[in-house]
């Protein structure tokens, strides 16, 4: 499933170890990128399919297949500066499977691959949030038309993927956009740019995708494929266009989208389920309906919490889940959780209109649980737990703040439930993808 999208810049002067203080002549990029970072490390991907024009390319939608990635800035008079990535060779093949059904696609193996200053610029950036790294595998799309990208990131959200993804589009705009310009000036250099943030603004490729050759070779850029594609896998989507500035003569441009919708699926129906009542509530989750990634059928948990003070940790104000699914689709799912969170949680009031700000909330969604044998195959980290006992169930999330071990978890699911004893209690493990909102 996939998780976020941006779309960066990359000139290597707004990293600090190489703009050594020119870098604050972009600052309103610099805004942009740690915008992107900030909003990028709410839900950490397990793997990036990063685009850029500078990366190795062999025609079409070129895809580097490696064990690993490393690259620094070197040439740019910064080597200490430098990224190291272990790369997702088995779900990129996948990948270039699917997608070389339908489009231009040449995967390229090898088992060490050198990073771009395409890569290495966003990458940077991303790293500066503080989350780890996920897996990589980067690709170049300047061998494919502008119809072909929106079309491929089209194609991309409804791909089979295995764990989750985020896409980092990484592109410069026009290069052309002043008279100091490296490449020289041209009145449509600037018009170029505006067509591509209005883009992002609206949502709207047509004007992108109405552009011939004659004035894709003026504008200068090498973005054009990257914001063409990060377009198309966020149709329909709200995208946020966070900068945009030509400082050196070059447009540099950021924007950002959410991809799972289940965080704003259960908002929409928190707010006005709360305010308006249940009925409002389901109208106004419609809209969702088209989402692919809403469509299964999966069983989860929706999390209320009152966001905390300056000297406070966050606490809970509702949580209601299904460890089955109960529903025809995710959707539905969400929609019954998040109502029983707000309304039906025995353990509090019911949330009032006055208490919205003041509360944050999470979409956990669970996979089929499956029996487990030793505790050994138990985690806390990693694994959610079911303990069942005479007609009694007890279950425990994982990756709770305060619950560091195996028997903590197994205690605490088993206390919940009534159970007194786990002696032939029947146990079961699950995983979790947890979706927050994103941060403002």
């Amino acid at each position: 499933m996939w998780y976020w999208e941006c779309f960066t810049p990359h000139p290597p002067v707004i990293v600090p170890e190489v703009g050594r203080g020119r870098e604050r002549d972009a600052f309103q990029t610099l805004e942009g990128m740690n915008a992107v970072s900030s909003l990028a490390s709410t839900n950490p991907p397990d793997n990036i399919l990063l685009l850029s024009p500078h990366a190795p390319f062999s025609g079409g939608l070129t895809i580097s297949l490696a064990e690993h990635y490393s690259g620094n800035f070197a040439q740019f008079a910064a080597p200490r500066t430098c990224l190291s990535l272990r790369g997702a060779s088995e779900e990129g093949e996948g990948l270039a499977r699917t997608l070389e059904k339908s489009f231009p696609v040449v995967a390229s193996r090898r088992k060490e691959c050198p990073l771009d200053h395409g890569s290495l610029v966003p990458l940077f950036f991303l790293q500066k949030s503080g989350i780890p790294l996920p897996s990589l595998v980067v690709a170049n799309p300047i061998g494919l038309s502008p119809s072909e990208a929106f079309r491929l990131g089209q194609a991309l959200l409804k791909a089979p993927l295995h764990g989750s993804w985020a896409l980092v589009a990484s592109g410069d705009l026009s290069h052309r956009v002043t008279p100091d310009a490296p490449a020289g000036y041209t009145p449509f250099g600037r018009e170029f740019d505006r067509m591509v943030v209005e883009a992002f603004l609206t949502n709207d490729p047509a004007q992108l995708l109405a552009l011939g050759e004659r004035e894709m070779d003026e504008a200068g850029e090498c973005g054009l494929r990257s914001a063409l594609l990060f377009l198309g896998l966020g149709e329909k989507r709200q995208i946020r266009s966070l900068s945009y500035e030509a400082p050196f003569g070059v447009g540099y441009a950021t924007a950002f989208a959410s991809l799972h919708s289940a965080p704003l699926l259960a908002r929409t129906v928190l707010s006005e389920g709360v305010r308006s009542g249940r009925e409002a509530a389901k109208r106004a989750a419609a809209r969702f309906h088209e989402f692919p990634e809403l469509q299964e059928r999966s069983a989860c948990f929706v999390s209320l919490k009152i966001r905390p003070g300056r000297t406070e940790d966050e606490q809970l104000r509702g949580c209601i889940g299904t460890i089955l699914p109960s529903s025809s689709s995710l959707h539905e799912e969400i929609v019954e959780n998040t109502l029983a969170a707000a309304q039906r949680d025995p353990r509090f009031m019911p949330v009032t209109p006055e208490e919205l700000e003041n509360i944050s909330l999470s979409v956990d969604i669970l996979s089929t649980p499956e029996p487990v044998s030793s505790l050994d195959m138990l985690d806390p980290r990693k694994y959610g737990v079911l303990v069942e006992k005479n007609g009694l169930r007890g279950v425990l999330l994982p990756d709770l703040e305060g619950v560091d071990t195996v028997e903590q978890q197994l205690s605490i699911a088993a206390r919940k439930a009534g159970i007194l004893s786990l002696e032939r209690a029947s146990l079961s493990r699950f995983t979790v993808r947890r979706l927050k909102e994103d941060a403002e």
